[in-house]
């Protein structure tokens, strides 16, 4: 499948004229924590705008995500289920998920779910890959998930019906944002008896407001969601009676102080998730748990940092400190953890003719978990007017979170913090198509922490530590110019590596290659857009899978969209985490207005 898809990319590429290169005009913030072009960043960075978001119907931050590079996203089920995910072979709790630059709801117990994080209010969402400890601490081993807010968002609205029983509406107005699904998700297996207790719904709201506080400019903004939703489990044990409700809430203010050469943010910001789960062990046999549980995390954060620009260098310094406390209750067992963060960061950049270049350090205490230097350092060379080579090596880190060492009947407390030493290398050449980058990554970790089976009797899991693991890959993204109002995308990821060194077998949930095809249309007539994309993936603890999409928006009125949208029109039946089925074939009709 993987040939057949190279050579279509190769065809449609092809077919496109190959005039000099745009200019770059993209900036992006999450790679160095301040405002630059994209060229100009020698960490690997995505980003996925707002008007691809809508063009494509994306309703969930994983959906948004599973088309990068080297972005691994394996949902549970269909919408309303969680994910697991991860960047260049790594795991969840190895990929920091911000919103706005400051850690989502659950990042202290390692329950943010992007299958489940709602875009509305979402401006854009930037993915850096690779280390990140220098600037943003534990956790970012493999990557950064930055979902940027809208500052001000255009009025409009969606509404949305389709199979399965899914329906939604979004509102939007420039300082507030809304929206519900609602989703009965009784899809059919293959054997055609139906996968119960696959329900969904969620309401989610953003809010945000900016104004002038003296010589600071000030951005406020404050979301919120509330889902709930079944939890059948695997199929060989599902469960008709499982039921989870999720509470995620965040806010926080930022005040900006500029001037000619200097760039000086605060940022004070707070989250709190509520998770419960329950089920009915009287009337179902794979109910596993005879009470309600109900896990809750409440943090604090505060961020100084100033940027100093000079004529062909840039200081960047500051400090964060995080207050937490998380609390499981399992039935009654329960138990309450407080958590704490702190630490001090910089990072010196330097221009030249040649490119730019940058190292960086940073000191950060976990409480009792103890402390860590990070030090980072990378390099864009140029090569030519439209090529460059970009690299970084690092020293990244992750400290255990809440759930692997307290959670009732889970936790492990003498579990140590993982660290990794990280390294990239990316040729990239904007002149070549309308944009190529090759690229290589590793990645090595001691103390690496997984799942493991301790009594298959009684299924009890518990995390450990696994003295080494290596990860190496390699990554093609490649686009074509628009050519008559249609694009063409193409990346693919190859983990040949991805190894547990103790036992020299292969780390779980880890597909040898990903590979995703897009082709795009851009009209201005009765066509407002179109366009269809391939995923596959694969091989892994599931097996492969290939799914194709597709959508054809319609000009209905001067300022309407008629949507017509394909899910998995191939009707593959498969398991994007094993026993974990997907459903088939399904559409949705969607009006929005602009």
């Amino acid at each position: 499948m993987f040939p057949l898809l190279f050579l279509i990319t190769i065809g449609a590429a092809a077919a496109s004229p190959s005039p000099s290169p745009l200019p770059e005009i993209a900036h992006v913030f999450t790679s160095d924590r301040t405002d630059e072009t994209l060229n100009n960043a020698a960490r690997t960075t995505y980003i996925v705008t707002r008007a691809e978001i809508a063009r494509h119907g994306y309703r969930t931050v994983g959906e948004a995500l599973e088309g990068l590079p080297a972005f691994e996203y394996s949902p549970y089920g269909p919408i309303g289920s969680s994910a697991q995910y991860g960047v260049r072979g790594t795991n969840s709790a190895q990929v920091l998920v911000l919103v706005d630059g400051l850690p989502a709801p659950g990042s202290f117990a390692n329950s943010v779910e992007l299958g489940t994080m709602s875009t509305t209010g979402v401006e854009r969402i930037e993915l850096v890959e690779g280390g990140g400890s220098t600037l943003y601490g534990t956790g970012a081993i493999g990557g950064i998930v930055n979902v940027i807010t809208n500052r001000k968002a255009a009025t409009g609205a969606t509404l949305r019906a389709g199979s399965l029983d899914d329906t939604s509406f979004e509102l939007r107005s420039p300082s507030v944002q809304f929206s519900r699904i609602v989703a009965r998700n009784d899809f059919k297996l293959t054997d055609g008896s139906a996968r119960p207790d696959s329900d969904y719904q969620i309401s989610a709201l953003h809010a945000n407001a900016g104004t002038r506080v003296g010589s600071f400019d000030a951005v406020l903004r404050a979301g919120i969601s509330s889902d709930r939703g079944g939890a059948p489990g695997p199929l060989e044990f599902t469960s008709p009676t499982s039921r989870q409700t999720d509470l995620n809430a965040d806010a926080n203010v930022t005040l900006t102080h500029r001037t000619r050469q200097a760039e000086f943010t605060v940022q004070l910001g707070g989250t709190r998730q509520q998770i419960t789960f329950e089920c009915n062990a009287v009337t179902d046999s794979n109910c596993f748990q005879t009470a309600q549980s109900l896990d809750t995390e409440s943090r604090l954060d505060f961020d100084a940092r100033n940027v100093v620009s000079g004529e062909n260098e840039q200081l960047l310094y500051g400090i964060d400190l995080a207050r937490g406390t998380v609390r499981g209750d399992a039935g009654g067992l329960f138990s309450t953890n407080s958590l704490a963060q702190a630490a001090a960061y910089v990072q010196q950049k330097f221009t030249t003719r040649w490119g730019n270049a940058y190292a960086g350090l940073r000191g950060e205490r976990d409480g009792a978990l103890g402390g860590e230097f990070s030090p980072s350092a990378g390099f864009v060379l140029r090569l030519s007017h439209a090529s460059a080579l970009k690299g970084n090596v690092a020293t990244a880190f992750r400290a255990p979170n809440a759930s692997e060492l307290y959670f009732p009947f889970f936790g492990n407390p003498a579990l140590k913090p993982e660290r990794a030493r990280v390294a990239d290398l990316t040729m990239v050449d904007s002149a070549v198509l309308g944009g190529v980058s090759i690229g290589w990554f590793g990645d090595r970790t001691n103390n690496l922490i997984v799942t493991t089976l301790i009594d298959p009797v009684n299924f009890i899991f518990a995390p450990e530590n696994i003295g080494h693991a290596l990860i190496e890959g390699l990554t093609l993204d490649a686009r074509t110019l628009p050519s008559h109002g249609f694009t063409a995308s193409f990346n693919i990821t190859d983990l040949y590596r991805a190894q547990n060194l103790d036992t020299q077998s292969r780390l779980p949930d880890d597909p040898v290659f990903t590979a995703n095809l897009g082709l795009d249309y851009a009209g201005g007539g009765l066509v407002e857009a179109a366009g269809a994309s391939v995923h596959s993936a694969g091989p892994h603890g599931a097996g492969a899978f290939t799914r194709a999409d597709a959508y054809l928006s319609l000009r209905a009125a001067p300022n309407v969209l008629l949507t017509l949208r394909a899910y998995n029109f191939g009707n593959a039946r498969y398991e994007a985490v094993s026993g974990f089925p997907m459903p088939g074939r399904t559409f949705a009709f969607e009006l929005s207005t602009r």
